[in-house]
């Protein structure tokens, strides 16, 4: 977990390139670190619920699926993502058209605890450098 704050993007990519080498995941790693910081960077940006709100913090979690594709799912306090598909098609913003550009097929889902998980989902094959 981060604070929601600007230190977040670096220490979030830190802690995804350490935790990559770790499960030894087949892929681009530099790229993968890459979507961390963009995905968390994101989340500082857009998801700031307010200094009084009493959740102020992201989750990242990392894992590995069976057929060896990296999930990067990145939580945060607000319950909404206006404009995904916009931003994703790279109408808006720049960050999930990146993601995209290095492989990673994205969605996004209300997680049960509250909240928004935005997850970029990469095969090591197609992450680009």
């Amino acid at each position: 977990m981060f604070q929601l704050e600007s230190g977040a993007t670096q220490l979030a990519r830190l802690h995804a390139r350490t935790r990559l080498t770790m499960l030894r995941w087949p892929g681009n790693r530099e790229s993968a670190t890459q979507v961390v910081g963009i995905l968390i960077g994101n989340a500082v940006k857009h998801a700031d619920p307010g200094a009084q709100h009493e959740d102020r913090l992201l989750r990242l979690r990392l894992a590995i699926t069976e057929d060896h594709a990296l999930l990067i799912d990145v939580e945060d306090p607000l319950p909404e993502f206006r404009q995904f598909e916009q931003a994703r098609a790279g109408e808006i913003g720049g960050g999930l058209w990146t993601v995209r550009r290095l492989g990673g097929a994205l969605s996004w889902h209300l997680p049960e605890h509250g909240g928004k998980a935005v997850r970029a989902r990469l095969i090591p094959g197609l992450v680009q450098p």
